[in-house]
Order: structure tokens, then C-alpha cells, then sequence
């Protein structure tokens, strides 16, 4: 058998030449696997989550009491105003006024009741009591129109009396009246229910910012936010729907309670109890401090407490340990069945999966330290 002879050299560099190959080899493989992987990137959708909880107020809490610090204050009010009906009816009546008959002679004078006085175009009123008129002396005759209208409403006028023939009380009998006689035509209102229902709320905003206003003046400390409990505790109406009356009178009283606290003090509170709140596999990424809602549940006044009853509401997105993302379902997934998977999820909006090589691999590696996820915010 022939013999290839290889001198010493040629073995050397073989030798190096196999050393170099298997190295290069390594670099590839290295290369290919430090690379070699899935990328999983999700675009999350937010969900509302919601808190209600109470939250206790005490003035100068310890910090044993773990409540708010807040000022307790109250206030009653009354008011009482007068309106008047929208609607209103004309109605006929008899005109009346004063008449001043001065008795210019040394003998008192007297007349009965219904006593005529004649205005100068032929008007007559008539007295409504008995006269009497001292010597050289004034008095002031309340008269009614003989009939009614709008007509009988004068102004000042001077006044004979048609019953009157001595000529020397005739001459010595004056008569005038100084004001305008009134009510020929009288205007009086009806009262709908749209009227008592305006004046109601009038009044009880009235009320409400009577007291508000007193509270006001009395919070010690700047910046603060007002819990608010109020209670109309009287009203009472002097009419009811469909009378006629020119006006009418309501009163009211209304009672207010309130805590006064720094709004700052309840939303740490608040993002407390929504993260204590949030679900397995998801994380709190916004909240809306605007709208942090409350309103005042009870209210102790002897004991110096009051509790709040608070609304609020935040944005949670899954996070990378929700079982949705488990690399366990989605190793050996191709890109097609991998989205499917992700998109049939409502927390998830979009789902994308990316591999490297791209040109090289078409399925999620088995191997789950291959596998990313990232969660875009």
C-alpha cells in the first residue's frame, strides 16, 4: 500500500487551518444563538377601575385614629321673601279715597253716611260713615265711588255737595281731596304651580348660599375642600295653586353641615385603596385626580367626626406576569398563530411579533429565555 508522505509542516498547518475553521464555526454559532430569538411586542388597552370606600374625619386626629384631619362646622338659616304671580286678571271694583271737608262757620256741622260729593265732571262719591265737623275745624272723609270702573280713579279735585241748600253752608262747606282716588280697576294675580315651584327654588338657593357663604367665613386653614350636607327643614307657603292673590309669602329654614379638609390628604388615600384594588396581572398606569368625587354620610357633631363617602377612578394595562402572556402558550407558535392567540383578548389592542434572524426563524422558540415581551405604555 502506497504511503502518503506529509512532512511535518503540511500537519502543522492543517492542524491550524481545522483549529481556525472550528473557530469561525463557534463565532457563527455564538453569533446565531446570542441573537436568535422572538421578540413579542403588545399595545395594551386601558380599562376603568373603579373605587367606592368611606373615609373618617376627626378635628385633630392622633395618629393612632388613621383618619383625616378636617374642621366640622354647621350652620341654620332662615329667610323669609315675598313674590308675586306672573299671571294677572283686571278686575272692576269701586274707587276710593280721602276727602278733606273743612267747616268754615262757628257751628258744627253734621251729615249721615252716603253723603254725596259731586267731582267737578259730575262724578259722585259717597261718604262711607256718618260726619261730623266741629266749628271752624278740619276732618278726612273716607268715600267710595257710586259705581265701578277705572273711570272713578281722579286726581286731586275739589268737591261740592249735590244735598247741600243752605247758601251759607254752601259757601262756608269746603271739600277737596289731595291724592289720587284708587281702585276703579284692580289687578290681581293667579297663582300657578310654575310660580310656587320658581319662588321654592329661589329661595332654597338663597338659603344655601346664606349658609355657605357663613361657612366660608369660618375655615381656618387656606386651600381647603368643602364636604357638604344640606336639609331644607321648614318651608312653609301662604298660597296654593290657582288662587288669586296679588302676592304670596314663603318661608324657609335649611340646616347645613360640612368638613372642611385638604383634598390633597384624601387622594393619597384614594390611590392607596385603587392600587390595593387592582387585579392580578395588571398594573395602575393613570388615575384622574379631577375626579375624585365625595360627599358627606355622616355627621357627629358631639363627638367631633364625620365620615365621606368617596368615588374614584383610575387605568390599569396587563402586565408582563398576566397569565395571557405566559411564554408557555406561545413557544412554537408561528407569527399568524401567536397574534391570533394575543388578539383574542380584549385587554390586548394590538399584538406584534418579530424574530431574529427574520430570514431564519418562523416560529416562537421553545426555549422560554428566548422569548421577550414588551409592554408599550
Amino acid at each position: 500500500m502506497t504511503k502518503i508522505f506529509i512532512s511535518p509542516h503540511n500537519k502543522i498547518g492543517y492542524f491550524f487551518l481545522v483549529l481556525t475553521v472550528i473557530f469561525f464555526l463557534s463565532l457563527i454559532f455564538g453569533f446565531f444563538e446570542s441573537f436568535y430569538g422572538a421578540q413579542i411586542i403588545i399595545t395594551p388597552k386601558m380599562e376603568e377601575i373603579d373605587v367606592n370606600f368611606l373615609a373618617g374625619f376627626k378635628e385633630n386626629p392622633s395618629q393612632e385614629d388613621l383618619v383625616l384631619n378636617g374642621q366640622l362646622l354647621e350652620t341654620k338659616q332662615t329667610l323669609e321673601k315675598k313674590y308675586y304671580p306672573e299671571a294677572t286678571v283686571s278686575m272692576e271694583d269701586y274707587a276710593e279715597g280721602e276727602i278733606f271737608v273743612k267747616n268754615n262757620t262757628w257751628s258744627s256741622v253734621s251729615f249721615i253716611a252716603s253723603t254725596r260729593f259731586a267731582s267737578p265732571n259730575g262724578l259722585i262719591f259717597r261718604a262711607v260713615n256718618r260726619i261730623k265737623i266741629p266749628a271752624k275745624e278740619e276732618i278726612s272723609v273716607l268715600v267710595r265711588a257710586d259705581k265701578m270702573g277705572a273711570d272713578y280713579e281722579i286726581e286731586p279735585s275739589q268737591f261740592t255737595i249735590p244735598n247741600l241748600k243752605d247758601p251759607d253752608l254752601k259757601e262756608n262747606i269746603v271739600a277737596e281731596s289731595r291724592q289720587l282716588m284708587t281702585g276703579g280697576l284692580k289687578k290681581t294675580g293667579v297663582i300657578m304651580e310654575s310660580d310656587i315651584i320658581q319662588a321654592k327654588k329661589e329661595i332654597e338657593e338663597k338659603l344655601y348660599q346664606n349658609g355657605l357663604d357663613e361657612i366660608e367665613n369660618k375655615i381656618i386653614e387656606n386651600d381647603v375642600k368643602l364636604a357638604i350636607k344640606s336639609e331644607i327643614i321648614k318651608e312653609t307657603i301662604d298660597a296654593k295653586a290657582g288662587e288669586e292673590k296679588s302676592e304670596f309669602n314663603i318661608n324657609g329654614e335649611i340646616e347645613i353641615k360640612a368638613v372642611a379638609f385638604q383634598e390633597k390628604d384624601l387622594l393619597n388615600i384614594a390611590l392607596v385603596r385603587l392600587e390595593d384594588s387592582v387585579q392580578l396581572g395588571k398594573k395602575l398606569v393613570a388615575y384622574e385626580p379631577k375626579n375624585l368625587s365625595y360627599f358627606l354620610k355622616e355627621y357627629n357633631q358631639e363627638e367631633q367626626s364625620a365620615v365621606l363617602e368617596v368615588q374614584f377612578r383610575g387605568y390599569t394595562v396587563i402586565s408582563e406576569e398576566n397569565e395571557i402572556l405566559d411564554k408557555n402558550k406561545l413557544k412554537g407558535l408561528n407569527k399568524e398563530e401567536a397574534q391570533n392567540y394575543l388578539k383574542g383578548f380584549n385587554e390586548i389592542d394590538e399584538a406584534k411579533i418579530k424574530f431574529y434572524p427574520p430570514y431564519f426563524l418562523k416560529k416562537i422558540p421553545q426555549s422560554l429565555n428566548k422569548i421577550k415581551i414588551k409592554i408599550n405604555r
